[in-house]
């Protein structure tokens, strides 16, 4: 009686494993696989093989889709293929993104072929040259069963069909032309935002070459085409690659819209979180998935994948929030064209993310879609960018050449009161000759008079005339020079430029009783540049020391000038003793609207006008320090 109850189990096992819908390939050129095809069995153990899962029971399938999402366990699908035409078929998996995908073709408990595939897999068992899975349907028998085992640790979602020969064939050829073309255009936007990168050095244009560098790697990775051309023998580095990519991807494009979308001034919350969660939680994770990968630790690697999908999607909310708040507060036109071209691209890669887990949409569909819309966001927005550093670069222009209008114009002030300075000083130069002269025609009148006005005294007196106008003009003549525009780089001694800078302010020297030294360790001490600009320097450096001096009242004010070389690099030293320069940090003394002065006095804009002289026009150094009691204004070169 017990072996009747066993055999009646058996018999009653035999049947539900064997209830499963048969797929008849008549002369169809498509089938779909739906869950009423096929069984699944769950090995838990993941260490089943062939031989004895071929008596494992298998059940239905109970959800709508051959969709079994993140899960640790291995699953075994069965499904019977019939056949009645001799046409040729293969069997697609539209899921490139599965660790081990194994197929055996089983007829009578005896397995007649079988493949080997996946990301773990280094590909020697492929059964087609193809970055998809796919496998032939050659065995030209009456029936046959197919088990599937599939293991992965990213979303197990199996949309499998059987397509005629000439049909596959026809879709790989559109598939690779789709894909040729997808990458060309990337590539080709690559460079030409590398080329405008190289020419506008504006950091944006590097996060956003990091991206599509990014984009282009995963989706190599994603695609098969990493596996099946690139590490062909070394599956290991193609998971391992597939993850820097996916880093570079969110930190580029997250840096880029925080960038691009002044995250930080308007949205510094989301812009805090958006930082930490691309740059420090999704790397982290990554990383953790690298490791797992590495040291072949895969048991929890599928939870870990969950959290990156997450993470992911949550990052892509956080910057379309970013992104539609700049939307709504920006006025210009072509800011509200980015927000809105990038809005689409993030809403449309977050659905693609979801659909490949819960399988919404046909995968291969949805990644054509994708692809179309990387495409179209790259073109568009690259094109954009361009257009908005063109606009950028115009305003900056503008912007530039009123900035050098002003700077004429204070430059030309500069010059002006240096000529006022200069005026005096011929003023005072003239007032000694002028009287000598009028002192010589008096007496000259005098002598006469008294008729003892000999031939010999007159020409020593027009002597003296000559002597004293020629010393007049020759002051106005050095004077003068001073004020040439004739520009031509020439060598020149140090201590030559500060002689006649004192000279030009002898007059401003003598009113406030301010005492000069010279210590020149070389009268030989040279450099090269413009001579009449080195000079005006030094008078601006002068004045600002001399008026210093007289707003702090100061006891024996003294000026030192120090010339020597260092390093065979010669140096001017300006050195006064008038309590040095309280402005902090003391640099900013430099800037154009920094003055240590009354504003009603002076708008302290020598030191700018005299810094810009030496660093710009003369491509030399101009730096101020305090020094003990003063302040020590140093011209290197």
């Amino acid at each position: 009686m017990e072996f009747n109850i066993n055999k009646l189990l058996l018999i009653f096992f035999f049947l539900i494993n064997v209830n499963a819908s048969v797929i008849t390939l008549k002369e169809d050129n498509r089938y779909k696989i739906s869950t009423k095809d096929t069984k699944v069995y769950k090995d838990e153990t993941k260490n089943y093989s062939i031989n004895e899962i071929i008596s494992r029971v298998f059940s239905d399938i109970k959800n709508d889709r051959l969709n079994f999402k993140y899960s640790g366990n291995t699953y075994w699908l069965k499904f019977d293929i019939k056949r009645t035409t001799k046409e040729s078929y293969y069997l697609k998996l539209n899921n490139t993104w599965l660790n081990e995908v194994n197929i055996y073709y089983v007829k009578n408990k005896e397995v007649l072929k079988e493949y080997k595939t996946g990301l773990k897999y280094n590909h020697h068992s492929k059964a087609i040259s193809s970055n998809e899975f796919a496998f032939p349907l050659d065995l030209y028998l009456d029936s046959y069963t197919i088990y599937l085992k599939i293991n992965s640790a990213n979303p197990i979602l199996l949309p499998l069909e059987i397509v005629k020969e000439n049909y596959f064939l026809k879709e790989q050829n559109f598939n690779t032309i789709f894909d040729t073309v997808f990458y060309a255009c990337v590539i080709l936007m690559f460079f030409y935002n590398l080329f405008i990168y190289i020419i506008s050095k504006v950091q944006i244009y590097k996060f956003y070459l990091s991206y599509i560098v990014g984009i282009i790697g995963f989706l190599l990775y994603y695609d098969g085409y990493l596996l099946s051309l690139v590490f062909y023998d070394t599956a290991l580095l193609n998971e391992l690659f597939s993850y820097l990519f996916f880093i570079m991807i969110f930190i580029s494009i997250s840096v880029f819209s925080s960038i691009l979308f002044q995250s930080k001034k308007y949205a510094n919350v989301f812009h805090n979180i958006l930082i930490s969660s691309s740059i420090y939680i999704m790397p982290l994770l990554c990383l953790l998935a690298m490791l797992l990968v590495y040291f072949n630790l895969l048991t929890y690697l599928y939870l870990l994948h969950k959290a990156i999908i997450v993470t992911s999607i949550f990052i892509l909310l956080l910057i379309v929030s970013i992104t539609i708040r700049q939307f709504v507060i920006n006025r210009v036109i072509v800011s509200k064209v980015y927000a809105f071209i990038w809005v689409i691209f993030m809403l449309v890669t977050m659905f693609y993310i979801m659909n490949f887990v819960l399988g919404i949409v046909d995968i291969q569909l949805m990644t054509k879609i994708l692809k179309l819309n990387i495409v179209l966001e790259v073109v568009m927005m690259s094109l954009l960018i361009a257009y908005k550093l063109k606009i950028s670069n115009e305003e900056n222009l503008k912007l530039e050449l009123k900035n050098k209008e002003q700077e004429l114009y204070i430059l030309r002030q500069t010059r002006l009161a240096s000529f006022g300075e200069v005026l005096n000083s011929i003023i005072h130069e003239w007032k000694q000759p002028l009287h000598r002269i009028n002192m010589i025609s008096l007496d000259l009148e005098i002598t006469y008079n008294k008729k003892g006005l000999t031939k010999e005294y007159l020409y020593h007196q027009l002597n003296e005339i000559e002597t004293q106008t020629k010393y007049m003009n020759d002051t106005v003549t050095q004077f003068s020079d001073y004020f040439n525009p004739k520009k031509e780089k020439e060598k020149f001694y140090l201590i030559d430029c500060v002689k006649e800078a004192i000279k030009l302010l002898s007059v401003k020297f003598n009113k406030n009783s301010v005492n000069y030294l010279i210590n020149c360790t070389d009268n030989k001490i040279s450099t090269s540049g413009y001579k009449k600009e080195y000079i005006q320097v030094i008078i601006i450096l002068l004045n600002n020391s001399i008026d210093a001096i007289v707003k702090e009242n100061i006891q024996n004010p003294t000026i030192v000038f120090e010339i020597f070389q260092r390093d065979n690099i010669p140096m001017l030293c300006v050195i006064d003793n008038a309590g040095g320069i309280k402005v902090k940090p003391i640099d900013k003394i430099f800037d154009a609207n920094v003055s240590t002065k009354d504003e009603k006095v002076n708008s302290g804009i020598g030191l700018f006008i005299a810094k810009r002289i030496i660093e710009d026009n003369m491509n030399k150094k101009l730096i101020c320090q305090n020094h003990y009691d003063g302040a020590k204004f140093s011209i290197i070169g």
